[in-house]
């Protein structure tokens, strides 16, 4: 059974790097580390158009097995695999003059993807350190109709390079994308986008996971192995915010802890309670338009990363494996600072 999800991850970049002690500061050595990470250009073989679609079509079925058919049926619709008019409609996909010229954009932009190669590579090495007995994926670089950032398989990780044209990329203005999100649509984002939808994907929230609590810390888990994968990355880039939402987040840590603990927020399973301080956005509402959404999720990171400063025999292996958020807060010594 295939695993298939659209992530769509809103990252922001700036040259503050971790500030956090402990493990978090401690660089995973990869030297002895033999892994390669594979780049397979299915944008670049997709929109060759050197022969027809009929005979290309097998080809890249059998080259890329389930994942090209989540590509077909699932991101771009255009129907099953073995449908007769199937070649047709990709033809009409790739001989759009939108998508055409989108795609040979990304080709400008992309035609060499060898440092984003590297560093996910990097990043995958120090996650198989961590996770021996998981397993790393393909990478497949995609033109997802501007739909999917990152959409993983079961042993592939999609990354969807028109979702990486630029701020200022007028599709995006003409698709009528929030400011928001168009400020995460940047080459620099690649690398720890990909890492978090593979994490995301390999460590799913159980279950029994419906409190606010269950919710901020498994998000917190997440964040924490971006520490550890990507240890020069800012904080900045790994949560989604401008550094001027950052430092408000820094500043009234207090206020916003304080506030989901008084209003008995904290360990409601109540969705609707909760609710905003997880989701996406401009900013959270109920908080002043200064702060970024999802401050509910940075306050589950701080809760872990404190947890697994105070806790250093404690791997990362038995953190995500740990279900119990409550006991992690107990454990995690946590005080927001003023």
């Amino acid at each position: 059974m295939s695993r298939f999800s659209g992530l769509f991850f809103k990252l922001f970049i700036s040259t503050v790097l971790i500030t956090s002690c402990g493990k978090t500061n401690d660089i995973i050595d990869v030297s002895d580390v033999q892994l390669s990470v594979p780049v397979m250009r299915l944008d670049q073989e997709l929109f060759d158009k050197s022969e027809p679609m009929k005979t290309k079509l097998p080809q890249l079925t059998k080259e890329y097995g389930e994942f090209f058919a989540r590509y077909t049926e699932d991101m771009l619709n255009l129907g099953a695999i073995g449908d007769p008019t199937l070649p047709g409609a990709f033809k009409q996909f790739v001989y759009d003059t939108d998508i055409s010229k989108v795609a040979a954009d990304v080709n400008s932009k992309y035609g060499d993807f060898s440092v984003e190669q590297k560093k996910i590579e990097v990043a995958f090495k120090r996650y198989k350190i961590l996770f021996p007995k998981k397993e790393v994926p393909t990478v497949v670089t995609i033109i997802s109709g501007f739909t999917y950032k990152i959409a993983a398989t079961q042993k592939t990780i999609g990354v969807g390079l028109d979702m990486y044209l630029g701020t200022d990329y007028p599709y995006y203005n003409a698709l009528q994308f929030p400011a928001y999100r168009k400020n995460t649509l940047e080459r620099k984002f690649i690398p720890s986008d990909v890492l978090t939808g593979w994490v995301s994907t390999e460590f799913v929230k159980p279950d029994s996971a419906n409190s606010m609590l269950d919710e901020i810390i498994h998000e917190g888990k997440i964040l924490y192995l971006l520490d550890r994968m990507f240890p020069h990355l800012s904080d900045e880039i790994k949560i989604g915010y401008l550094p001027e939402q950052f430092k408000w987040c820094q500043e009234n840590e207090m206020a916003m802890w304080g506030h989901f603990v008084n209003e008995k927020i904290l360990f409601s399973r109540i969705k609707g309670d909760f609710f905003k301080f997880i989701t996406d956005g401009p900013f959270t509402a109920g908080f002043d338009r200064a702060s970024p959404a999802r401050t509910g999720n940075w306050i589950g990171w701080q809760i872990v990363r404190s947890y697994m400063e105070s806790n250093p025999e404690i791997t990362e292996l038995e953190l995500m494996n740990n279900t119990n958020a409550q006991g992690i807060l107990n454990a995690s010594n946590y005080k927001p600072k003023k």
